[in-house]
């Protein structure tokens, strides 16, 4: 059974006996020592296809056909692309909105994406195949530099091949350029071979622990989950095999004796039962739902049923296991008991501050290195205020920001700090003037006037600030 179910599943993925090319794994990172010839044979068929020369593209079907692999992919994806890029600047973190390159680049990047889908796929990418390669198409002919100089900006495709220079001296290299010869890829609408230059291709590579430092060897993000797959992928060849009803469920046989024992029906016998069966009993039609029969038969399960295997509690504690290797919080397993989850708040904002939010810092890093912003100043930020999970946080930091507002304002009146001192605590520049600068036993008279004039205003303003207007006064009575 085993053998066969994962020949019917292994034709929807793609496999192969041979080293692969320059970037692909030339042997099995591990050997089995095991005795059991089909086990082995079924081990070392999965380990090819998440190990060999087509691992990228199997990740990716898997990322196609299997819910447990899409799932906690598109949680992360979905959410890091729902981010709002903007251009600052670098002096004083101000959002420069009127840089129409930026604008248009960041909208539809190309002519077949809108932004939103252009970093979706790139999560795809990157998690999936264990790399993202984003490309500018920046033509030499243009005199202009940096940003201005792009056209458009593409995801290039998993198969795209990353050519190394020979002999390269890994530890003395100072740039990609000492790695990197060029990529080749194939267009898919030309179906010709396209060659991109290093300098407009910016890789993101979480390169294999056990390959060391090499750009051709990257490891699927998947893959710290990869005995939950493959245990997932037999169990679903299993469930289609029992559904399609491949395999017999059971067999009828004849409880009629003679003095020798059971008599076992003749092939006539056999024949007119299963056309009786087939014609007579069912339950579409005008079938008799009820099966009689004029010889005493009786039924003998052969195979095991789907309640029996367990499929669906196997296929939850994997789909938890690759929701753990991603990060992805427990609460968004899909599951009957998904809603009984008290810290799922909590949980929801660990995963944006520790997952989506850096992730997105990161692509935001990668392009103000690939785009040359330094060289104008900017550098590219995404913002996650309008995110609906991060709301409470936004009042949890207004809260916080009230507390220790009046906690310096009652500091300032007592003389423990200046203004400034208050406004640098903010995280606000300093101002100039003597108010900002004294602390209140070093104001003069007429300051300590204008000072009691302001608060005055303000107590009128916000009738819970009333006990600031009397601590003016006291401070005043102290100093006369």
């Amino acid at each position: 059974m085993g053998w066969n179910i994962l020949n019917t599943f292994r034709g929807f993925f793609k496999s192969e006996e041979r080293s692969g090319p320059e970037c692909a794994p030339k042997k099995p990172f591990y050997t089995h020592s095991g005795t059991d010839k089909e086990f082995f044979i079924e081990e070392n068929i999965l380990h090819n296809l998440l190990h060999g020369h087509y691992a990228g593209a199997n990740f990716i079907n898997l990322f196609y056909c299997l819910p447990e692999v899409f799932a906690p992919v598109h949680e992360i994806a979905s959410r890091v692309s729902d981010a709002k890029w903007e251009l600052c600047k670098t002096m004083n973190d101000e959002v420069d909105y009127k840089n129409e390159q930026f604008n248009r680049l960041f909208e539809q990047p190309n002519p077949l994406l809108t932004f939103k889908d252009f970093v979706y796929q790139a999560v795809c990418y990157e998690i999936c195949t264990g790399r993202q390669l984003f490309y500018k198409n920046a033509p030499d002919a243009l005199v202009l530099s940096g940003i201005e100089a792009v056209i458009n900006w593409w995801n290039l495709p998993y198969n795209t091949q990353i050519r190394k220079k020979p002999n390269v001296d890994t530890y003395s290299a100072t740039s990609l350029s000492d790695f990197i010869e060029k990529y080749e890829g194939i267009d898919i609408n030309s179906q010709r071979n396209r060659e991109f230059k290093t300098a407009n291709v910016f890789p993101i590579v979480h390169m294999d622990l056990r390959a060391g430092n090499d750009l051709c060897q990257p490891a699927s993000m998947l893959l710290g989950a990869e005995k939950a797959i493959k245990n997932l992928i037999p169990v679903y060849a299993a469930r289609g095999l029992i559904y399609l009803k491949r395999g017999a469920l059971g067999i009828l046989v004849n409880k009629n004796q003679d003095a020798e024992g059971t008599v076992a029906l003749t092939k006539t016998e056999k024949e007119e039962i299963l056309n009786e069966y087939q014609n007579t009993y069912g339950v579409t039609g005008d079938r008799n739902p009820l099966a009689i029969t004029s010889v005493p038969m009786d039924f003998v399960r052969t195979a095991m049923s789907i309640s029996e295997l367990q499929p669906f509690d196997e296929t939850l504690q994997d789909a938890v296991s690759i929701y753990a290797t991603l990060r992805v919080p427990r609460h968004l397993v899909p599951s009957k008991d998904r809603s009984t989850y008290a810290n799922a708040d909590a949980d929801m904002k660990s995963f944006y501050s520790d997952v989506v939010i850096p992730w997105a810092e990161r692509y935001a890093q990668a392009w103000t290195i690939f785009f040359k912003l330094d060289e104008i100043r900017r550098y590219i930020r995404p913002n996650y205020k309008h995110a609906h999970v991060l709301q409470e946080n936004r009042k949890e930091a207004a809260d916080v920001d009230k507390i220790n507002g009046s906690t310096y304002l009652q500091a300032w009146l007592h003389g423990a700090c200046t203004l400034n001192d208050w406004r640098v605590a903010r995280g606000d520049e300093k101002i100039g003037g003597n108010i900002y600068e004294k602390t209140v036993f070093e104001l003069t008279p007429e300051e300590v006037e204008q000072v009691k004039n302001i608060l005055n205003i303000k107590s009128n303003a916000t009738p819970e600030n009333t006990g600031s207007e009397k601590e003016g006064a006291t401070t005043q009575q102290a100093r006369a």
